[in-house]
């Protein structure tokens, strides 16, 4: 399972979805709207992101979610459903 994550930056240039691949133990966890933690650029320093869409494959080398929150954000108030109409 494929995770399209929104990474929470205030970085202008990083308004894109980023692929992450779900590990078994987060499978049946995750869902649209989980806050989760996932490994980011060149620093290996995790960062706090949103899952907006669940796939089956994915064209890009793509790394593990590192954790899930277990608390779902609501949809309808993340300025995230203005920018990519979820």
């Amino acid at each position: 399972m494929i995770v399209e994550v929104i990474i929470n930056s205030n970085v202008k240039d990083l308004n894109r979805i980023f692929d992450y691949n779900v590990p078994a133990k987060f499978v049946g966890t995750i869902h649209i709207g989980s806050k989760v933690l996932v490994p980011f650029g060149t620093m290996k320093r995790a960062q706090e992101g949103f899952v907006i869409g669940i796939k089956d494959t994915s064209e890009y080398k793509i790394k593990d979610v590192l954790n899930v929150e277990r608390r779902r954000i609501n949809r309808r108030k993340n300025n995230f459903s203005k920018t990519y109409g979820i």
